[in-house]
C-alpha cells in the first residue's frame, strides 16, 4: 500500500484531531466576575476565551475537509475506507464540537439571568440535538449512491462553520448581534433551525464545479463573490451571514427551472 495514497486519509484524521482539540478547549477555562451593585453582590458569567479556539478548529477542519476530497481525486486515491473515515471525522468535528459550543453558549445565557448561579443540565441538553442530527444525516446519506451537483439538506460542515463564528460575534458584538446570543431562546432557535435543515430534503447547491465557465455556475459564483465581500467587510459576522445566504440561495434555487441533477450525499 503506497504511502502517498494514504495522504487523503491522513488529512481526514487531522480533521478528527482538530475536532477533539476543539472539544478540549470548549471545556477548558471559564471566567467569573464578581460585581457589586446597590443590592449586593451578584455574579456575571463571561464566555470562555478558549471557546474561540474551538471555533478556529472548526474553520481549519472545514478547509481540510474540502482539501482531502480534492487530494483524493487528484491522486486517484478514493476508497471505501476513506468515505467511512470522512463521515466519522465529520461527526466529531462538525457534529459533536458544534453541539458543545451551543451548550456553552446556552450555559452562558442562563448564567446571565438575574439570580441564576446554577443551571440544571436538563436545560442545556437540547444543544446536543445538533450532534444527533449530524449523526443521522451522515448515516442516512452515507449509503446513498447518488452523487453529482447537489447536497440534500444542509451539509454538516456548513452548519459547523456558522456556529464557529458565534463566539467571535459574542465578543465583538457587531451591530448588537452579540447581545442576541445572550438570549437562551435565540440559541435554542438556532439549534432547532440548523438541526432541521441538516435532516431536511431541501436541495443545497454544491460549490464543486465541472468547469470554471460562468454558464451553469451562476449561483456558485454569486455566492463566492458575496461571501468574499461579507467576510472582508464583516469578518466573523460575515462568515455567519455567508452560511445564511447559502441557505437562502439554495432555497431560491429550488424554485428555478433546471435540468435533473444528482445529489451529493454528505
Amino acid at each position: 500500500m503506497k504511502l502517498i495514497k494514504q495522504i487523503p486519509n491522513l488529512l481526514t484524521l487531522l480533521n478528527l484531531v482538530l475536532g477533539c482539540i476543539g472539544i478540549l478547549y470548549a471545556f477548558d477555562e471559564r471566567y467569573f466576575l464578581l460585581t457589586k451593585s446597590q443590592h449586593g453582590v451578584y455574579q456575571t458569567y463571561e464566555i470562555s476565551n478558549r471557546l474561540f479556539t474551538s471555533g478556529i478548529c472548526i474553520m481549519i477542519a472545514a478547509c481540510i475537509d474540502f482539501l482531502d476530497g480534492f487530494v483524493a481525486r487528484m491522486l486517484n486515491a478514493q476508497s471505501a475506507i476513506g468515505k467511512q473515515l470522512d463521515s466519522l471525522a465529520d461527526l466529531v468535528t462538525f457534529g459533536v464540537l458544534p453541539a458543545i459550543i451551543y451548550y456553552q453558549l446556552l450555559e452562558r445565557s442562563f448564567f446571565l439571568e438575574t439570580g441564576s448561579l446554577y443551571t440544571s443540565k436538563i436545560f442545556l441538553l437540547p444543544a446536543l440535538l445538533i450532534a444527533v442530527t449530524a449523526c443521522w444525516r451522515l448515516a442516512k446519506f452515507n449509503i446513498s449512491e447518488k452523487q453529482n451537483e447537489n447536497f440534500l439538506g444542509l451539509p454538516s460542515p456548513a452548519s459547523a462553520l456558522f456556529v464557529s463564528a458565534l463566539p467571535f460575534i459574542a465578543l465583538s458584538n457587531d451591530f448588537g448581534l452579540g447581545n442576541l446570543l445572550l438570549n437562551k431562546w435565540i440559541v435554542y432557535s438556532l439549534v432547532i433551525l440548523f438541526s432541521v435543515l441538516m435532516v431536511s430534503n431541501i436541495k443545497m447547491f454544491s460549490l464543486k464545479m465541472k468547469s470554471f465557465s460562468f454558464k451553469g455556475n451562476e449561483m456558485r459564483y454569486a455566492f463566492l463573490l458575496l461571501s468574499i465581500a461579507l467576510i472582508a467587510l464583516l469578518h466573523f459576522t460575515g462568515l455567519a451571514l455567508c452560511i445564511l445566504f447559502y441557505i437562502l440561495l439554495s432555497v431560491i434555487n429550488n424554485f428555478l427551472p433546471k435540468k435533473d441533477e444528482g445529489i451529493i450525499p454528505k
